[in-house]
């Protein structure tokens, strides 16, 4: 009986260990995240509640009261990490842009279709102030084009970025009717494995670049430049690299590229809006530096939780970390931020919806 008590206290002791190294790694130092393994654990560390919960029980159940203490402390620090995601957020949106998008919301999915097969409710205006915005990882275009161009027209998409697609996926797109509903677009050249990343709007482009953002591992970021109202916002679709085995450097120095950038145009007069998919969550210390220069998450800004976007291909397990992200500057607003799963890829979709504010550069 007494070797029973002691392999359950030195068990629990080793969960209670597990449960404090995974909560400290929310503040886990900015020159720790590239030592091995630490990308992915640091990325996980929401998922450690589940750990502490377990844990507990067992603590409840074997009455080892230093242990409840100690995971105790552990849940109020998770509580405190996850809190800014969650609650009620009032939308920065402006009371136009909210009636525009109750009125598009409440729009009939059976109106009688145009001509050229788009559905007259499902078109959204160029000439308003505010705009639907999407961002997905498409896995070298294995991601499923009917349902994208469908997400597309049932929500009113004005601006989407893709990650990891080909030549030949967004001829697929094209075919779907994309170009109905966005007809214009930007590309990066292809990478190594003959992927590209891609920019469609609904409005004519902006001064676009094939390429955004000095970096080192070869990826281009392109960006464009969209008009609305009278006011400008310049996208870039970003598409880091990945923190695998022996690239954490690699993975590391492309966000702090990223970072670079945001500290000389966070506060600047252009209103941007970084959407992509970053490799990484926004507590992350090399991410999080973008949003310490002034960039704000949207899922963030409207506390519509952590949305963890991969994987998200799974039948059985949930999508574990939160790799996509739409980032802005002082220069633009956010409403609703939401996910999407889309057939094929591992990423979930992310959309948002924006508008200028009273500082964007017109």
């Amino acid at each position: 009986m007494q070797s029973r008590h002691l392999g359950i206290r030195l068990f629990l002791g080793f969960l209670c260990a597990i449960c404090i190294l995974g909560t400290a790694t929310w503040w886990t130092p900015y020159s720790w995240e590239t030592l091995p393994l630490m990308p992915t654990i640091s990325a996980l560390s929401p998922w450690f509640i589940v750990l502490i919960i377990i844990t507990a029980a067992i603590a409840i159940f074997s009455r080892r009261g230093v242990a409840l203490v100690v995971l105790a402390l552990c849940m109020i620090a998770q509580g405190m990490a996850i809190m800014p995601y969650l609650g009620h957020a009032d939308t920065e949106l402006s009371p136009g842009t909210r009636e525009i998008m109750a009125d598009m919301a409440t729009a009939d999915s059976n109106d009688p279709q145009l001509k050229d097969g788009i559905k007259t409710s499902k078109l959204a205006s160029t000439d308003d102030q505010c705009a639907r915005i999407m961002t997905l990882n498409v896995k070298g275009g294995l991601a499923d084009p009917n349902q994208i161009v469908d997400t597309v027209a049932d929500r009113r998409v004005e601006v989407l970025a893709l990650q990891d697609a080909t030549e030949s996926f967004i001829t697929q797109l094209q075919n779907a009717g994309l170009d109905k509903y966005l007809p214009n677009l930007i590309q990066s050249e292809a990478d190594s494995a003959g992927d590209v990343n891609v920019i469609f709007t609904m409005a004519t482009l902006g001064d676009p670049s094939a390429s955004s953002i000095t970096v080192s591992n070869g990826q281009q970021y392109p960006a464009a430049s969209v008009t609305f109202k009278g006011n400008t916002i310049r996208f870039i679709n970003i598409n880091t690299a990945k923190a695998s085995s022996g690239s954490a450097s690699q993975w590391a120095a492309s966000l702090d590229e990223i970072s670079g950038w945001a500290s000389h145009n966070a506060m600047s007069s252009t209103a941007y809006v970084l959407m992509g998919d970053f490799n990484a969550t926004t507590s992350q210390k090399h991410l999080q530096r973008t949003l310490d220069a002034g960039f704000r998450d949207a899922a963030r800004v409207t506390r519509t939780g952590m949305q963890f976007t991969w994987p998200s291909d799974g039948a059985i397990m949930p999508s574990m970390a939160s790799l996509d992200h739409i980032l802005v500057n002082q220069g633009v607003h956010v409403g609703d931020a939401t996910t999407m799963k889309i057939a094929g890829t591992n990423h979930k979709a992310v959309l948002a919806t924006i508008e200028p504010s009273s500082e964007t550069t017109k």
